[in-house]
């Protein structure tokens, strides 16, 4: 299939979830050779579906650095946080989550963008229970009102 539909992200995607769940090595290899052959376009939507994968196969670390390297390529892109901290919340590592959660509020986004991640952020909250960390979400979406009303 690989090489009558080499430009098929949907196709790569399924030798990716093929080898994971033979739990065969090779899943970084065929990572690469996917990347060598899907049009550029398809790169994101590829490696945040293989991360996906990974997450759910149960090999967080190799998915995290996926994660991490798309989103030092493209820090302003939303969708791709809101997956990550999807996936990290299915995991449930509360630190890792509100670090991350931290890392994507302090970013310089536009209100509309903004208002879904301190949204987001102010549910996950909400469903841990903490009135203090509630609390605090909140303080800093005042915050970044503030500061963007005051420039």
């Amino acid at each position: 299939m690989i090489k009558k539909f080499k430009h098929s992200c949907k196709v790569w995607l399924r030798r990716i979830q093929g080898l994971l769940k033979q739990n065969q090595d090779g899943v970084q290899s065929a990572v690469q050779r996917a990347l060598l052959s899907l049009p550029r376009h398809k790169h994101i939507k590829f490696i945040s579906q293989t991360a996906i994968l990974e997450f759910k196969s149960g090999v967080p670390d190799r998915a995290r650095s996926m994660f991490e390297g798309i989103l030092r390529e493209y820090p302003k892109r939303t969708d791709l946080w809101s997956i990550y901290l999807d996936q990290e919340i299915r995991l449930g590592d509360m630190d890792l989550i509100r670090s991350l959660f931290e890392r994507a509020i302090s970013l310089s986004l536009p209100p509309k963008r903004m208002k879904f991640l301190f949204k987001k952020y102010l549910e996950y909250e909400k469903s841990q229970g903490e009135d203090a960390r509630i609390e605090y979400v909140k303080q800093k979406a005042m915050e970044y009102v503030e500061s963007t009303i005051a420039s």
